[in-house]
């Protein structure tokens, strides 16, 4: 059953071996072989024999071997062996005869190389003994009396595991009682003898060789955009570029044509005629140089980037100038100062106490008609006509006087052809005295209108 056991695990070891050997690439040694040579140092493991003990005896062994790799570092190598082991009692208390002589066999290690350095390996693997003859020292003992076959286990290393001379021990572990039925010793004390024992030999290669490992010529490179970088280190693949982007193009950050190399303002987009940057706008207002027809002013889109025109050039831009082509003053938004005109023709507009009739129709005509050549003139002036009494009566008398005077005034402009929207009237009664009220030549002063001029659009 043990035998039996022993060539389960031995089979099961090889087919894993050619199953490893199937799967992994040609290996690195070719198939070797040699002879070999070596001492067996041995002895007889007793078993129900506490009153026997066997020395170690000194034997040796003559064989070859053949090394089949399985990968890079692991093979297979069947030996086979002549051996030759002594054993020799050491001490016998049982009071029966016990075996003392030479037993030779011939063995066949079945062993698997474990390569783990340059220079060293481990062995392992099963062993079959083969029982050829034995010598006794007593005549009690034959061949007939030891089994044909037995087993072991054997472990071990070995140095310079592919050179032309290796050298290796290993120890056996025997499995198999050696002793069979017809030994004497059955009957009497049911002993039972396995072998123990250690082997170091030299081997001698006589054929093998390394085999070097396939040149393996690795592709070329790909560049497929050909721009001398390999596509393993281009991130842009497939755009020509320069190693300093990893392959990639210029960047265009901008996104405005223009590479960022080549780009003043390279996170603005910008025109190639201006390095990249947007078109200048040098007066800061908005509107650049290409629409700016002044383009070191700042100005208004209105104007084409220039400032709001002062076409008279009196200091008040068009804009705010009721009379753009005429200078002026800006307490008359821009328009020349007409007060003179209308202080002189209100001077002349003296109306007969408790009335709103001119005192002197004729002088008031020569005042009149400069303020209509005024108003002729400017179509935006607008007159604001105040009447005015003398401090004679009260306001419910002095306020509708007042606003009659007032309303008289307005209708001699409005006969000369100039439309109502452009006056208003407002009483003032005796609010607003120019003269000295106690005095009738200031009271006459009074009895008069005020004209205010302004500007509308």
């Amino acid at each position: 059953m043990k035998n039996l056991k022993l060539m389960s695990l031995t089979v099961a070891i090889l087919m894993f071996a050619a199953t490893a050997f199937s799967q992994t690439a040609k290996p690195k040694y070719g198939i070797s072989g040699g002879l070999l040579g070596a001492l067996n140092l041995t002895k007889f493991r007793m078993q129900d024999a506490p009153s026997v003990d066997y020395k170690s005896g000194i034997g040796y062994a003559a064989g070859v071997y053949l090394n089949f790799p399985l990968t890079s570092s692991i093979s297979f190598e069947p030996q086979a062996q002549f051996s030759w082991l002594k054993y020799g009692v050491n001490s016998n208390t049982s009071g029966v005869s016990q075996f003392d002589g030479t037993l030779q066999y011939q063995s066949y290690p079945l062993i698997f190389k474990f390569q783990t350095g340059k220079n060293f390996a481990l062995l392992a693997g099963p062993q079959i003994d083969f029982t050829n003859k034995i010598s006794s020292q007593t005549t009690a003992f034959y061949k007939r009396m030891f089994v044909d076959q037995s087993t072991a286990i054997t472990a071990g290393f070995e140095l310079f595991p592919h050179s032309a001379v290796q050298i290796y021990a290993r120890y056996i572990y025997g499995f198999s009682d050696m002793k069979y039925g017809l030994n004497p010793n059955v009957g009497n004390n049911g002993f039972k003898y396995y072998n123990n024992g250690i082997q170091a030999g030299v081997k001698i290669k006589l054929f093998g060789k390394i085999i070097p490992p396939p040149v393996v010529i690795p592709p070329a490179p790909i560049d497929t955009d050909n721009d001398g970088i390999v596509d393993s280190l281009d991130k842009c693949p497939t755009v020509p570029g320069l190693a300093k982007y990893q392959g990639c193009p210029v960047p265009d950050t901008d996104k405005d044509g223009i590479n960022d190399e080549n780009d003043k303002c390279p996170t603005i987009p910008g025109l190639a005629k201006y390095n990249g940057c947007p078109i200048p706008d040098t007066d800061k207002d908005g509107i650049n140089d290409e629409e700016d027809k002044c383009p070191t002013v700042p100005g208004l889109a209105k104007y084409n980037g220039c400032p709001i025109p002062d076409t008279d050039g009196d200091g008040i831009n068009d804009e705010q100038d009721k009379c753009p082509t005429v200078p002026g003053v800006a307490a008359y938004q821009g328009c020349p100062d007409m007060t003179p005109v209308l202080n002189e023709a209100a001077k002349s507009f003296y109306f007969i106490i408790n009335t709103a009739k001119l005192l002197d129709a004729k002088i008031a005509k020569t005042k009149f008609d400069p303020v209509l050549d005024l108003l002729g003139k400017y179509p935006k002036l607008h007159l604001d006509i105040q009447g005015n009494t003398d401090i004679t009566g009260n306001d419910k008398i002095n306020i509708p006087l007042s606003q009659r005077r007032a309303d008289a005034v307005k209708k001699a402009f409005t006969d000369k052809g100039f439309t109502a929207d452009r006056f208003t009237t407002k009483a003032n009664g005796s609010s607003k005295p120019q003269a000295d009220n106690k005095t009738k030549a200031g009271r006459k002063l009074n009895r008069n209108v005020t004209l205010v001029p302004s500007f509308v659009d």
